[in-house]
Order: C-alpha cells, then structure tokens, then sequence
C-alpha cells in the first residue's frame, strides 16, 4: 500500500498536523461522507486570517492526511482565500493520492469550507448585535 503514496502524504498519515480540536474556535463543522468517514475542522480567525485550523476524523490514513495539508493550506491565508481551497489543492499539496482514497480530499475540503462559513455566519451576528 505505501508504495502508492508520497513521502508527504505518508507522513501526515502516522503524525498528522493540527489533530486535536482547537479551544475556544471562531468556526465549526463536522460532516460524514457518503464512505462512512466523519471529519470536524475548527477554525480561529484574527483579522479576516486564519490563524488556526485543527481537524479530527474517523476516517482512515488517507483522511488524516487530506485533513492534515487542509489546516496546513488554511492557516495564514485571507478567511475568503481559505474557503476557496479545492479537493485538487489538497491532492497536488500532497503529492497525489490513489484514486479510491481521492474522496478523502474532497471531505476535508468540504468541511474546512463550511467550518469557516460558520465562521463567517458567528461573525455577522455578532457584527449586528455590536451595531444594535
């Protein structure tokens, strides 16, 4: 099986980056994939950037690391730029991954997207209340 996988992408498989939820998060989100696998990301927001993002899964190696390079591609960038990170981005950050593993991606992808919508949606009350 490894044969199949990068050096990056194996590495992120045994010691993942940012698995643990974070405290105090800005944004949540937590979505089951159609194979069963369940991924939450939590996001921190300063000044539009995310300043941190953690993930946790019940998923695979292949979940831990598209999980793993999605807080990795996330932290740093413009909440808007974040939210734009693909399931391609994911693949091409790690290296590529086999096709039956390629969904792992998109899951994360896709709950990293929503955690910062959750983000944005806490921040816009919050922002209408200030200003009540």
């Amino acid at each position: 099986m490894e044969e199949n996988y990068s050096a990056k992408a194996l590495e992120r498989f045994r010691n993942p980056r940012n698995y643990d939820e974070l405290q105090e998060p800005d944004g949540y989100a937590r979505i089951t994939g159609p194979c069963g696998d369940t991924m939450e990301f939590w996001v921190q927001v300063d000044e539009g950037i995310v300043s941190a993002a953690s993930f946790t899964t019940t998923g695979c190696g292949p979940s831990r690391a598209c999980g793993s390079m999605a807080t990795e591609l996330a932290e740093g960038r413009p909440v808007a730029e974040a939210k734009e990170i693909s399931q391609q981005d994911i693949l091409n950050a790690l290296g590529g991954m086999p096709e039956a593993h390629r969904h792992c991606a998109l899951l994360a992808s896709n709950t990293l997207r929503a955690a910062l919508e959750n983000y944005q949606a806490s921040a816009s009350v919050k922002q209408m209340k200030t200003e009540a």
